[in-house]
């Protein structure tokens, strides 16, 4: 049987299933979210930004269940349990603030191939910090 093809009758072939349960597991399915992405080597605020990108849909339905502070809560304990320190940026007073990376300067300069320019979304960052473009379709 060649390689690509899918045998519905292979014992051996990986399949994918979704279990229901009653309970919430969005916590767990976080810190796992963290862990992986951690393990692989970014960084505090690359994972955040996974968090914050709808195309990311379970770690942007863990956000979107519990909010920001609860991630950055999360990926601080994640981190700290593997001894590595995280520091957020947070605004006086109130919370919060979005991470912003000063050190760089993204000029997002997007041209689609009919020549029209494509605008960033300033709420949308890919898993390095750079804006996601808006595409104008």
């Amino acid at each position: 049987m060649p390689k690509d093809e899918f045998d519905f009758e292979d014992p051996l072939e990986l399949n994918g299933v979704a279990l229901f349960t009653h309970e919430d597991t969005t916590n767990d399915m976080a810190e796992v979210f963290i862990e992986e992405f951690m393990r692989m080597g970014y960084s505090h605020k690359q994972i955040l930004a996974l968090f914050r990108n709808p195309q990311y849909l379970g770690p942007n339905l863990a956000l979107q269940k519990r909010g920001e502070p609860f991630v950055r809560d999360t990926i601080t304990e994640v981190f700290a349990r593997w001894g590595k320190p995280v520091t957020w940026a947070e605004q006086s007073g109130t919370g919060f603030q979005p991470v912003s990376n000063t050190s760089e300067t993204h000029e997002p300069v997007a041209i689609a191939e009919n020549g029209d320019r494509l605008e960033a979304c300033p709420t949308l960052t890919d898993p390095m910090g750079a804006p996601i473009p808006k595409l104008n379709l």
